[in-house]
């Protein structure tokens, strides 16, 4: 009787969840493609899963069709004629179920590019507000011969289209910023982490996010960008690496932890998580070169990146069962399958968390399986 009792539990209460239980494979030997089938022109932006079971959404830059520069990423970088430097590259938005390449649907561009401050755009980041229930959109851009901002963009839905509410973010440490990424504490308090003439700061933002309150905390390290910060466990993490303009060799990941989200932080012992000896990284069949002093290059010159990317975004995948994979993600420059730098792909890993919240080295890893 009791094993009977137990089945029909088991059938009743846990099928449900068996049914919600989905395992998708991910494959970083492919390009991503939309539901078309077509390679998805999406780079260096946020993914993240807004309401349970809800869609993935991601808001990224589309580069187009330009060709990619035929040694460094960066060359041309001062010509706005130049691949990934032009002024009309869009902020766009796609939505998939799963995270899988054939299931992302395009949903449009955030923002109009002449609502926009005219300038060049990276690294497009979008968080929700929970005290004023909207989703907020954050993106850097570059002008020439003139200093780089931050600009702030609102919305009722993460799709769009926002509204812009502040085309200059008052960061304190001077007018000019670079990589960025913005963190939501649960208690709804907004962070920036960002880097300026080569060095990392946070700072706390209003309690709409539109602006900086001035709360300052700096790094020590010199010659980095693309931050990523995130909290897990009540352990606030800030990583970035070595700047990388474009650069094919990619970058490195140095992790930073701290009890409280602004500082002090303290650099994780054992070194990068990604900056290996070239002997042991992956072949490429891209004709770029490596751009020389940069990405792991910087930090030593007989090392490069284990997967070939710099840091975009970590995909906090959160399954049936309250799980969360935190998935790492980088953008592989100059690797395009074609030569088209609206194809260059991604490359995504989980990461690994010892009893202490250490995150483990970084390997390369052909495909893996998620559960979403």
């Amino acid at each position: 009787m009791k094993s009977i009792l137990t089945n029909i539990f088991l059938s009743v209460f846990l099928f449900p969840l068996y049914l919600h239980a989905i395992q998708v494979s991910i494959n970083n030997l492919k390009p991503r493609l939309d539901v078309n089938g077509v390679i998805i022109d999406a780079h260096d932006g946020s993914i993240q899963q807004f309401e349970k079971n809800g869609l993935y959404y991601m808001h990224a830059m589309q580069y187009g069709l330009c060709e990619e520069p035929p040694n460094y990423g960066c060359d041309g970088a001062g010509m706005p004629s130049k691949c990934g430097f032009q002024m009309d590259h869009n902020i766009s938005i796609w939505s998939s179920p799963n995270l899988t390449s054939g299931s992302w649907s395009y949903v449009g561009n955030s923002i109009n590019v002449t609502d926009r401050p005219a300038g060049v755009v990276f690294r497009p980041h979008l968080v929700y507000n929970p005290k004023t229930k909207l989703y907020v959109l954050f993106w850097n851009y570059m002008r020439w011969n003139q200093p780089s901002l931050y600009a702030v963009g609102i919305a009722e839905t993460p799709n769009g289209p926002f509204k812009l509410v502040n085309p200059a973010l008052n960061v304190s440490r001077g007018a000019s910023g670079g990589d960025f990424d913005v963190f939501v504490d649960d208690d709804g308090t907004g962070y920036i982490v960002y880097s300026q003439n080569y060095y990392m700061s946070i700072e706390q933002l209003t309690p709409d996010y539109y602006y900086s309150t001035g709360k300052s905390y700096m790094f020590d390290e010199y010659f980095v960008e693309a931050p990523i910060f995130l909290k897990k466990n009540n352990i606030y993490y800030v990583l970035f690496g070595w700047c990388c303009c474009y650069c094919m060799q990619g970058s490195g990941v140095l992790v930073h932890t701290s009890n409280n989200p602004m500082g002090p932080y303290t650099l994780q012992t054992d070194g990068d998580l990604a900056c290996v000896a070239k002997s042991n990284t992956i072949s490429t069949s891209s004709n770029a070169l490596p751009t020389p002093n940069q990405g792991c290059e910087f930090h030593n010159i007989n090392t490069t990146s284990i997967a070939r990317s710099q840091q975009n975004y970590i995909i906090k995948v959160t399954n049936s069962s309250g799980y969360t994979t935190y998935v790492w993600t980088g953008d592989r420059w100059q690797q395009a399958p074609d030569g088209i730098k609206g194809h260059e792909p991604q490359f995504w890993t989980p990461l690994t968390f010892d009893e202490n919240g250490k995150i483990g080295k970084m390997n390369w890893i052909d495909e893996f399986t998620l559960d979403v």
